[in-house]
């Protein structure tokens, strides 16, 4: 590992050599290609705290899923276990403190140990846009949300006379995992309707980090998609679709187990009506359906610890959501008023046996739980000052949400009876850790937002402030975990019923500016959190052992976000981003843990008629604040980590206007590093710090008709 924060002088030097050797080269080509608006890493930032990434813009390698590539946007950092189910984290928040929709649907993994979070349903090649927006922007995504929102989104096709079939096709290869993919996307109709299909397959092996060492992440992955579209008229739209995605054979450095499958299928319908141009604009409805099976073990990819020690936990996860809305303009006033919904309802148990048996019910991980949302929501934005290029702009939002949980089987005790450990029902753990158990809780949570912007430089500045309040409940496995250890009471991992939501107070303050020549975006925030849900340790205060439990503490979060380009040429542009964090346990008086540390790129990208090349230097500062004591704190972190620096090359071909070709080698020095962010055991409650990959060469290979 790599002591220093910043430390290497090659790399420092390898940048300004790059900078000096484009700036040459650009200069010749200045009008090559005018750059039309902010671009960081392939991410285009449309406003302050939003940035977009279109499939087409994407700058990197083949990607192992959508939080393996939502990692190139500025500000968003991610946890790995394996070489599948990239964690990512907004403002030092993950899970469900972010809003991630998948073409507007919520999809709930069904992994209790988050092998599958949602975005390892998003395989880049097969959504047209990633957009994130950070921060609370609007309450229209659901409730919660507070680090941001992620939406991956399918657009609908274009079609003009004569244009009767589109697509594109493509294939990559990463060396050092071995990964292959490949993906079509074909779509046939006309302004009246069409039929699309999308597939993709990807394929990865172990990898080896940057000392050589082989680190367990292979996976397998199939994605298959057909949607159909109709204009029954010419203002309703109408869409139905069908998703279904195929993991197998996942492994995982960080967990004691791994997935011989996850199958995840969706189904969606989306309805937009157009009302015209007076008081009631666009009526939005969807609607959408997934269900996710999900099994882990500990024998079927590896050798299980004893004879009697095999283990395997089958899950399962059904999440049925909705939304209506309806969009209006009274005067200078725009709006929009809806009602949302989502239900989702786990089971997930976990076995133990010999390895012809493995059939004693040893933990109910997930005791057949439901949760149920349903929100009510309305936004506005209105103009407070002249019809000027630089407006004032106050933007206004409130929602309710009334959310109930429900464990069908609290009761249900499981038979096995090996090691010193009882096996307990959920009841029963939760009268241990929590003094009674509780099978039904519900909620009433009033949140919104107000937010002012102001207009500058005729237009090409926009300045912002904004307040907010957020509710998060508490997810299936915060609330109803009831997980049994065979060797000690230690190892148990035990949901509370009686969690209270978490309430996030938000500021945020910033700026972006679009001057042609350069621009910026900066940000920071303040969040103040009540109630914060910390997965914590027991410590002996119930009298058995020190187990993994859950409990509501104060916490402050804070922080910002900067990205600077600078244009030298109409083809040349340089770039820096900034990120930073800092979360604390208030009412325990110690850091947070899973908070990254502070972290700068920096990057310069020389985009031609025909070539694009590219390189990012990534600096990552050491991270000295951590909750790594499981006797005194969470211990949640491994430990403090060492700074790191990695520099990625990348570029482009355009042989022709139809074709493209994509090169690069990622961490070009072959570091040997980790992030700081790390994942738990499926196991156990041990915590698991996985190296990233070493020197990666890839190559993709695109065609458009």
């Amino acid at each position: 590992m790599i002591d220093p924060i910043i430390s290497k002088k090659p790399l420092l030097l390898f940048i300004p050599t790059l900078l000096f050797a484009m700036a040459t080269w650009g200069e010749e080509r200045e009008d090559a290609l005018m750059v039309p608006s902010i671009i960081v890493e392939g991410a285009r930032i449309e406003e302050p705290a939003t940035a977009a990434l279109k499939r087409d813009e994407n700058l990197k390698g083949p990607s192992t899923d959508g939080g393996d590539l939502l990692r190139t946007f500025p500000g968003v950092f991610a946890g790995r276990m394996g070489g599948h189910g990239i964690e990512p984290v907004i403002r030092g928040q993950s899970r469900t403190r972010l809003n991630i929709l998948l073409d507007g649907a919520v999809v709930h993994g069904g992994c209790p140990n988050r092998m599958d979070p949602q975005t390892s349903y998003g395989a880049s090649e097969t959504y047209d846009e990633i957009i994130v927006i950070k921060g609370v922007q609007s309450v229209s995504h659901g409730g919660g949300g507070s680090g941001g929102t992620v939406l991956f989104r399918r657009l609908p096709p274009q079609f003009t006379e004569g244009d009767r079939l589109q697509g594109r096709a493509g294939i990559g290869y990463r060396g050092n995992q071995n990964v292959r993919e490949a993906s079509l996307d074909v779509v046939a109709g006309s302004r009246k309707g069409f039929i699309r299909g999308i597939a993709n397959y990807s394929d990865g092996e172990n990898y080896e980090d940057g000392d050589g060492n082989e680190v367990r992440a292979a996976y397998t992955e199939k994605v298959g998609a057909l949607i159909l579209g109709w204009k029954p008229g010419g203002n309703t739209d109408l869409e139905f679709s069908y998703e279904a995605n195929r993991s197998d054979d996942v492994l995982y450095a960080g967990a004691g187990m791994d997935a011989p499958y996850t199958d995840n299928d969706t189904f969606r319908f989306k309805a937009i009506r157009a009302l015209g141009d007076g008081l009631l604009r666009r009526l939005n409805a969807q609607w959408s359906y997934s269900t996710v099976a999900h099994s882990m073990d500990n024998y079927s990819h590896r050798t299980s610890p004893a004879p009697a020690m095999h283990m395997r936990a089958p899950s399962d996860s059904d999440t049925l959501s909705g939304n209506l809305d309806l969009e209006f303009t009274a005067g200078s006033v725009d709006g929009k008023l809806g009602i949302d919904y989502w239900q989702n309802q786990r089971n997930a148990i976990r076995y133990r046996g010999t390895a012809d048996n493995v059939n004693i019910i040893q933990s109910y991980l997930w005791p057949d739980v439901t949760i149920r949302s349903s929100g009510l929501f309305g936004e506005m934005s209105l103009p407070l000052g002249d019809d000027t290029r630089d407006d004032r702009l106050l933007k206004l939002g409130i929602r309710y949400d009334h959310v109930r949980a429900h464990a069908g089987k609290t009761n249900a005790t499981p038979n096995d009876a090996m090691g010193a450990s009882t096996k307990l029902s959920p009841a029963g753990l939760y009268k241990t850790y929590y003094g009674s158990a509780s099978n039904t809780h519900t909620e009433r949570n009033v949140g919104g937002f107000v937010r002012f912007e102001q207009g500058f430089m005729n237009g090409h500045g926009l300045a912002y402030a904004s307040a907010s309040r957020t509710l998060r409940t508490a997810d299936a496995t915060e609330r109803y975990m009831a997980s049994n250890n065979n060797a000690s009471d230690d190892g148990r991992w035990v949901g509370n019923p009686f969690l209270d939501p978490e309430a996030h107070h938000q500021l945020d303050l910033g700026v972006g500016i679009n001057q042609g020549k350069w621009d910026l975006d900066v940000g920071v925030y303040y969040n103040d959190v009540n109630d914060y849900i910390l997965r914590a340790r027991d410590h002996g205060n119930s009298g058995a052992g020190n187990a993994t439990i859950y409990r509501n503490v104060d916490a402050t979060l804070f922080g910002g976000e900067t990205s600077f380009n600078y244009h030298w040429t109409g083809a040349l542009r340089s770039g820096v981003t900034l990120a930073y964090v800092h979360g604390e346990n208030d009412t325990d008086d110690i850091p947070l843990a899973q908070i990254p540390p502070l972290e700068i790129g920096l990057t310069t990208n020389y985009t031609g008629q025909k070539w694009d090349f590219g390189a990012k230097l990534r600096l990552v500062s050491r991270q000295m604040r951590a909750d790594d004591n499981a006797a005194i704190g969470s211990g949640l972190d491994v430990g403090k980590t060492a700074g790191f620096e990695t520099v990625d090359i990348f570029g482009a071909w355009r042989p022709e206007k139809h074709w493209k070709v994509r090169f690069g080698i990622d961490n070009l020095f072959d570091r040997d590093f980790a992030e700081h962010l790390n994942r738990a055991n499926a196991f156990d409650v041990t915590q698991v710090q996985v190296d990233e990959p070493g020197r990666s060469i890839w190559m993709t290979i695109g065609a458009q008709f």
